[in-house]
């Protein structure tokens, strides 16, 4: 397992605000760090694959289809291969493993209910080892962060937590340029214009155009991906909650508003709300179970799993440093 010292878990923090930021921009939240040790320190992080930055392309706004969250049972001993092959898919765009009710929770991106239709009924029973599949329609997304880390970095990272608003009107067309662009910077997300430029085959200053359109119109984002254990967050939670609808936007919005929540949307089926949280230790969940979501009015209904391993977020699969010996 690879070792990170206090001054590489803010680095990494930094990047986590913003992916591109450049050195000297990222050693300005770092008082006392150079520019060339800030550089020297994050490139052979993001060189040995510790860290990425990737692109996130929105699935809606991008025209490629709508989130479905599957939560499926295995056999005994069949989870892991189960995941592996579910993260092989190109519409699947996050796999993890996970504790209590189910064993795998997975987000596929779908063009259409037939394309639902014919996965659930057609292709994953193809799959040896799933007993038993849970189906979630993603009705609204409230939140997807990736900066969780910013107590890291002290008074520079306690800023108050605020969620964008979804971006409104109509989604933008666009084209093969745009496309390219888009699987470019999905691959590595520090790509520079120059590099982008010379691949797509048009003038850096067009490249940044297009890319800075990409972004307003909430096409495009960045994220940089961690192992949160790393960083000295050893908890990774999925949260089931039954709500009284009447109270869902209430209770959505204290809760997007909470540091320790990465990921939060509106979902029909199992749950009325989906949530991921990270956190640094069992005694900071009993703290979050029971301080924070033991208080909102409206909660009917809580149910846990624990995040044992993430194979796939942003369609990018993630690194496994749990060695044999630790397990």
């Amino acid at each position: 397992m690879p070792k990170l010292d206090d001054l590489d878990r803010r680095i990494a923090a930094v990047l986590q605000i913003d992916g591109r930021s450049t050195w000297r921009q990222a050693a300005r939240l770092l008082a006392g760090t150079s520019e060339s040790t800030v550089a020297r320190r994050a490139q052979s992080m993001l060189d040995a694959g510790i860290m990425r930055v990737n692109g996130l392309a929105d699935p809606i706004r991008c025209g490629f289809g709508h989130p479905v969250l599957l939560q499926l049972s295995c056999e005994v001993g069949t989870a892991a291969e189960v995941a592996r092959r579910l993260a092989e898919r190109a519409d699947v765009r996050f796999v993890a493993l996970v504790t209590g009710t189910f064993d795998i929770v997975a987000e596929v991106i779908v063009p259409s209910r037939v394309a639902l239709a014919r996965v659930l009924l057609e292709e994953l029973p193809e799959i040896e080892g799933i007993t038993r599949t849970t189906t979630e329609s993603v009705l609204r997304n409230f939140k997807t962060s990736y900066d969780w880390s910013r107590d890291l970095l002290g008074d520079a990272g306690l800023t108050e937590v605020t969620v964008a608003p979804p971006v409104e009107g109509p989604a933008p067309s666009l084209d093969e340029v745009d496309l390219l662009l888009l699987h470019l910077l999905v691959e590595d997300g520090r790509r520079t214009y120059a590099e982008l430029a010379a691949t797509v085959g048009v003038s850096e200053s067009m490249a940044r155009r297009r890319v800075e359109a990409l972004v307003a119109s909430g096409c495009l984002r960045f994220a940089t991906f961690v192992e949160p254990h790393l960083l000295g967050y050893d908890v990774e939670v999925f949260i089931w909650i039954r709500v009284e609808l009447a109270r869902l936007e209430e209770i959505a919005t204290a809760l997007a508003g909470r540091r320790e929540v990465r990921y939060l949307s509106a979902t029909s089926g199992f749950s009325d709300l989906t949530c991921e949280a990270i956190l640094s230790s069992q005694n900071d969940l009993y703290a979050f179970s029971t301080g924070v979501l033991g208080v909102l009015p409206g909660i009917r209904d809580v149910q846990v799993g624990l995040e044992l391993q993430t194979v796939k977020r942003g369609y990018v699969h993630m690194g496994n440093y749990i060695t044999k010996e630790e397990r």
